[in-house]
């Protein structure tokens, strides 16, 4: 009979955690690490295709073999664009808590059980990481890392980065009222923290409301197109927006929609676009944004269903390690 390789078993074999990491309880997070939460919701979507409540358990399998081949290296992996040598730290800096407390008919529940779990997390030290859902998410996401900060400091402001096609800054939408996917950005604009001319989209590729609009400009807030990316590129535009957020305040939240990214690129997401960016400018933007203090963040609209190829999942794994990399990895 023949057997597995270690390999082999580390990817196929085990817990289904985040880069293999330890799953531990809420209550067990130490600080200074990284901590990864699943938030499985999707009853705030109002149009296009469904399926980004299993982004969280798509995006951790798509972890996998990265954590096998760092697991399986004795002497690192060498990052060859820039010869840097990557190992996994002798303590662990890195934990998996599960799939935050959701629950589908009752939006305003979710908001608690999501932004609850955030703030448990963000209490003890730990770096926040949630992994959706819907982009309505990144609301009770943000809401508990900003509850958890303010104790801390209550003169705590936040600046706010949201890298998506669409602004999500409808003041309301009918059916879903003020609470979905599509009015997230424009609900952590109201929170006592954040300041509005603070925020910043990247990779806006849509037609928006108007009110919407005049709103963010009214506030000050700065917007990177898709063409500006193509434009300016990355590199600046991730430097000019990172200055612009953290600006007279002491941490950034980043939101990530996956849909940001050419449907070409990342078919497996709820609202495809034509003619966006590709990922490598994503991941050039947040490799500079990496360099300013981002306090927390979330990644949504991961839809595995709709790309039985697995590359959406993996291109948001890639994304998110641009920002927690450096504080998981050791580097040589």
């Amino acid at each position: 009979m023949s057997t597995s390789t270690s390999e082999e078993l580390t990817v196929f074999t085990g817990p289904t955690t985040f880069l293999s990491a330890p799953n531990v309880q809420l209550e067990e997070v130490k600080a200074r690490t990284v901590a990864i939460s699943g938030a499985p919701h999707e009853s705030s979507m109002v149009h296009h295709w469904l399926g980004t409540r299993q982004g969280p358990k798509g995006i951790r399998e798509a972890s996998l073999p990265l954590a096998s081949k760092l697991k399986n290296a004795s002497e690192g992996l060498i990052d060859v664009a820039t010869g840097k040598r990557i190992f996994l730290p002798s303590e662990n800096r890195l934990v998996d808590v599960g799939d935050l407390n959701v629950y589908p008919p009752d939006v305003m529940k979710t908001t608690e059980g999501i932004s609850g779990g955030v703030y448990e997390v963000v209490k003890r030290g730990a770096f926040s990481l949630v992994m959706g859902g819907d982009h309505y998410i990144g609301y009770p996401s943000c809401l508990g890392f900003t509850r958890a900060i303010a104790e801390r400091n209550p003169h705590v402001k936040i600046g706010y980065i949201h890298i998506d096609t669409h602004t999500d800054f409808f003041e309301e939408i009918p059916l879903f009222g003020k609470y979905n996917h599509g009015t997230n950005a424009r609900r952590i604009s109201e929170l006592e923290v954040t300041v509005p001319r603070n925020m910043v989209w990247i990779g806006l590729s849509y037609w928006d409301p108007a009110e919407s609009w005049r709103t963010i400009k009214k506030n000050g807030a700065t917007v990177f197109s898709y063409k500006d990316i193509h434009t300016m590129g990355p590199v600046e535009v991730g430097r000019r927006a990172g200055e612009l957020a953290i600006r007279g305040c002491d941490y950034i939240y980043i939101s990530l929609d996956i849909d940001v990214i050419d449907t070409g690129f990342a078919p497996g997401t709820g609202a495809p676009i034509i003619g966006a960016v590709a990922p490598s400018m994503i991941f050039q933007i947040l490799d500079e944004l990496a360099k300013f203090p981002i306090g927390s963040m979330d990644v949504v609209e991961v839809a595995p269903a709709i790309d039985p190829s697995g590359r959406t999942q993996r291109i948001a794994v890639e994304a998110v390690l641009r920002i927690i990399g450096p504080k998981i990895f050791d580097y040589e």
